[in-house]
């Protein structure tokens, strides 16, 4: 079963200070902020409560520091929260970035060969994965290449390339991923749907309506930290949208 459920669930930021913070309390951007003698606690999400099934789509949407990159890190497993309950079941797959835990003194061949590793292919299909990542790359000869002679173009396409090899119960999504070169942009947009399509559950948090309503049909909104409204993406994203307007 896969599924997705918080129960009150908060998570800070502990940062050292050599002196005390001038701002303690709600900010008018960003979480809160609180002294905790000679440390700065920043109040990244407090008392979250949600439940995710699977077929769902959800977006988030807040402004910057209202909580959604944190909450995504959470149901990646890579944070933990200091207190409520979060419970993930299904494999799950972030795509935060696509080049992260890349080794620049290594090939192209080399680096994508610890990604298949990475993400469970067996040893026996590595050889077959490689060459179709290779002809999805289209670096010809500078697969063979340390990635640290590659221009940015020629990241954007290896990094592209390796979604063929990602898959999980569970996608999640900070901001819509892209290549940076545009004559490879159609096939990362084809991987990236087979990708999103096989999902039993996507959370994504974007700043764009377009990509809100394509893939999603839920919205989170969050506001310093806490879940303003939780609902069809119709209501909720008009009324963030309105809020924004009145805001700026």
């Amino acid at each position: 079963m896969v599924g997705i459920r918080l129960e009150n669930a908060s998570a800070s930021y502990f940062i050292h200070a050599s002196r005390k913070p001038v701002v303690n309390g709600a900010q008018s951007v960003g979480a809160e902020i609180r002294s905790r003698g000679r440390f700065i606690e920043i109040c990244a999400l407090q008392n979250i409560s949600l439940t995710m099934e699977p077929s769902d789509r959800v977006g988030l949407v807040g402004i910057n520091g209202s909580g959604k990159s944190t909450l995504l890190k959470i149901l990646a497993r890579c944070l933990s929260v200091q207190s409520g309950t979060v419970q993930i079941e299904g494999s799950v797959c972030p795509q935060f970035s696509l080049s992260s835990g890349m080794h620049a003194t290594l090939s192209g061949r080399a680096n994508a060969s610890l990604k298949c590793l990475y993400h469970g292919v067996s040893i026996r299909n590595i050889p077959e994965r490689l060459e179709s990542i290779k002809e999805l790359s289209g670096l010809g000869e500078y697969f063979e290449l340390p990635i640290r002679s590659y221009s940015a173009g020629m990241r954007s396409r290896l990094a592209m390339s390796l979604m063929s090899i990602m898959s999980g119960d569970i996608i999640i999504m900070d901001e819509w991923i892209s290549a940076a070169d545009a004559t490879v942009n159609k096939t990362a947009n084809e991987l990236q749907t087979k990708l999103l399509s096989s999902a039993s559950i996507l959370v994504a948090a974007s700043h764009s309506e377009r990509v809100l309503r394509d893939w999603t049909d839920r919205l989170i909104w969050l506001e310093h930290g806490e879940i303003l409204e939780d609902g069809p993406i119709d209501h909720v994203l008009k009324n963030y949208q309105d809020y924004v307007k009145k805001s700026t």
